[in-house]
């Protein structure tokens, strides 16, 4: 199978990009068309780093959930991004392609690979206007800390942030749990519009959670690349499913902060 095909029938199927929003940059960042593909490696994102760890892998096509390339650009520099890393790319004969907005929204994607791992029941689509996010309900009412704790083990996260409203009574149980993986603080309303007890999203800034805990929203904030970072093995899985051969990198190109 080369990339083009790859592209077309393979991933269009897992993640259609017809899904991707408009500003979006979805599909091939570098490399070529017509090459064959040997070994997949999955990351989050496009590094230098990522691109030599996939050569180590004996992969020749590097699939990131973040595109490389989001605007045009005027040079390819190679001391700098995105020049380093297509040059590495180019340099060691490997395709890199991105699914993003089409693997959020994909089913079966980011959003729903996250509920499920929580154990969600009667996951739907949070926002049906935009198709990001999803909501659903907990196999039992639990409480706060013990989803905290669910949340950091299902997800792998090194660490997470909670804002719960000014009286919150920390013996309420809760059910109803509503997220979207990466930026979602512009739909927290809607979660809270849905009934939802908790809404779990990234990158929400601090005036939206006063908003959103003042609404009487509680609110759990991991970090971007972790949370998303934990849809990648299901991608991997999909991959495998469709007789490719692919593999999981640990490369981020961002760490999470050192919490002391």
């Amino acid at each position: 199978m080369i990339v083009r095909e790859f592209i077309n029938n393979i991933l269009n199927k897992i993640a259609p990009f017809e899904l991707a929003e408009e500003w979006d940059n979805p599909g091939l960042m570098a490399g070529n068309y017509n090459a064959k593909i040997n070994k997949i490696a999955v990351t989050l994102d496009a590094t230098p780093e990522a691109v030599i760890e996939a050569e180590n892998f004996g992969c020749n096509i590097l699939l990131t959930h973040h595109p490389l390339i989001f605007r045009g650009i005027k040079r390819v520099e190679i001391n700098s991004e995105p020049g380093k890393t297509i040059y590495e790319a180019i340099t060691r004969n490997i395709t890199i392609i991105a699914v993003h907005t089409n693997w959020d929204k994909a089913e079966g994607g980011v959003n729903f690979t996250l509920a499920k791992l929580l154990g969600l029941k009667n996951i739907s689509i949070l926002d049906n206007a935009s198709g990001f996010g999803v909501k659903g309900v907990l196999p039992e009412k639990i409480l706060l800390d013990e989803l905290l704790k669910l949340v950091k083990y299902s997800w792998n996260l090194n660490y997470l942030d909670c804002y719960t409203p000014e009286n919150f009574d920390n013996v309420k149980n809760i059910s109803r749990v509503a997220l979207c993986g990466g930026s979602g603080a512009e739909f927290w309303r809607v979660a809270k519009n849905s009934n939802s007890d908790v809404y779990i999203t990234a990158d929400m800034k601090y005036h939206e959670l006063i908003e959103a805990t003042s609404s009487n929203l509680i609110i759990i904030r991991p970090d971007h690349g972790e949370m998303e970072s934990a849809s990648l093995i299901e991608l991997v899985k999909k991959l495998s499913d469709n007789n490719l051969n692919a593999v999981l990198l640990n490369n981020h190109a961002l760490k999470p902060p050192v919490r002391i």
